[in-house]
């Protein structure tokens, strides 16, 4: 079976405001490198965690991975290190979690550009209703942009 390569995330770029991404110490701002661009803006303290969330509905491709692909940007201050968690989980149709695929990021902070990341997520298992990505930013302060999770051959 081919692969369609198509990107499942809705609004990834945040050019149509922030929905239907939820979250929690998140903002949407003009993309501080550039003009007329915009981007999501988190920020966490040691007792309170910024969170970014979509979830879609399948059906998913079978026989084929997915790619999640993001940028970031971080603006961190210097005494503290930023750490995020990016994790893509398969749901059945309860809601229940089947699968998932945690990636740990620890970027480095240089103000003038923004870092591209990438992560291979397994085929979804048999009884995969629903995909989750979540961010979950437990130190820092930075941006995320570009966001997207697409279907490539194995």
């Amino acid at each position: 079976m081919a692969c369609s390569g198509k990107n499942l995330l809705k609004n990834g770029g945040f050019t149509r405001g922030i929905a239907p991404w939820t979250g929690t110490r998140i903002r949407r701002m003009k993309n501080p490198l550039r003009p007329g661009d915009y981007s999501l803006f988190m920020s966490a303290t040691r007792s309170r965690p910024a969170a970014l969330k979509q979830t879609v509905s399948g059906p998913f491709e079978q026989g084929c991975a997915y790619y999640l692909y993001f940028r970031l940007l971080n603006v961190t201050p210097p005494t503290i290190q930023a750490e995020i968690y990016a994790t893509v989980a398969y749901l059945d149709k309860n809601r229940r979690i089947i699968n998932s695929t945690p990636l740990l990021v620890r970027p480095p902070r240089r103000l003038k550009s923004w870092y591209p990341y990438f992560s291979i997520v397994p085929t979804p298992p048999r009884g995969t209703a629903m995909l989750s990505i979540v961010f979950l930013l437990a130190s820092g302060t930075l941006f995320v942009d570009y966001i997207s999770i697409a279907s490539h051959k194995v």
